[in-house]
């Protein structure tokens, strides 16, 4: 079992990649995305000179973008999404092998995300095992999921780059849209209460208010994704359902039906990128 880790990186971000590398390993394969916006961060670093290390520039932004650059060159069979600020552990590797040697249905798992020394817990986990539906799934971030990548690939799945950090509208969300293309394709996709990486205890997502905007825009945006043009009357009935909540919490109900609403219109006016690979 081959495992390559898709490493996404912007700028000056490619100097902290060597630190996230393991010793070399037969079965693993880092593919390092490294998205430019200048001459000035075009020079790589001589420590990822390595035979297990392959690196690829692009130009722009788009985070979702770079994850699927990186997807398209991806040749493994299992498939690990990292940022250039984690850290592995060969036992991390094990989890991997181990689950999905286990399960021969599995094709996507979500796993845990451990934090360093004297950090709090990176998010409250289950502590079993469950299959994920669009009913029963935790908050999933990017970091934590695994899949086979013939089984993405036969699906035709990829990251929806009208979300994510660098997309017009949509600062994140790319997990949540993705894994519902999975679930919705009809992939087997389970949580596993192990640890696959680690990561200080920072989110930026949970920072933000309940309310605020970038929580309705996405809200509207990922109804769209989900039920097409129903995410335009969901708005309407959401904001009546939810109007004390929203004055009690100092929202103004119209300025939230406006910021769902433009988040639905956004998936319609936006065209979806094209598949990565063939």
């Amino acid at each position: 079992m081959r495992i390559n880790i898709l490493v996404a990186t912007l700028d000056q971000g490619i100097k902290s990649v060597p630190n996230i590398l393991l010793p070399q390993r037969d079965d693993l394969q880092y593919i390092v995305s490294h998205q430019v916006t200048s001459k000035k961060y075009r020079k790589i670093p001589a420590a990822l000179n390595r035979k297990d290390i392959s690196v690829v520039q692009i130009e722009g932004r788009g985070l979702c973008r770079n994850r699927n650059n990186a997807l398209a060159l991806a040749d493994g069979d299992i498939i690990i999404l990292a940022d250039d600020d984690v850290r592995y552990r060969d036992e991390y590797m094990e989890n991997v092998k181990s689950a999905f040697n286990d399960d021969q249905d599995l094709s996507v798992a979500c796993f845990k995300i451990a934090t360093p020394p004297g950090e709090p817990e990176y998010k409250e986990y289950a502590h079993r095992p469950y299959l994920l539906d669009e009913e029963e799934h935790h908050y999933i971030s990017t970091l934590e999921i695994v899949f086979r990548l013939d089984r993405i690939k036969e699906k035709g799945l990829y990251f929806d780059e009208r979300f994510g950090l660098g997309s017009k509208l949509n600062s994140f969300g790319e997990e949540s849209i993705f894994i519902h293309d999975c679930l919705k394709a009809g992939l087997r996709v389970k949580f596993i209460p192990q640890y696959i990486v680690e990561h200080p205890a920072v989110s930026t997502i949970r920072s933000f208010g309940r309310y605020e905007a970038v929580h309705n825009i996405f809200k509207g945006a990922y109804d769209a994704r989900r039920y097409g043009w129903l995410a335009f009357p969901a708005a309407f009935y959401g904001t009546l359902k939810l109007w004390p909540q929203l004055r009690r919490s100092g929202k103004s109900p119209r300025d939230y039906l406006d910021e769902r609403l433009r988040g639905a219109a956004y998936i319609f006016r936006e065209k979806i990128n094209p598949r990565p690979y063939s």
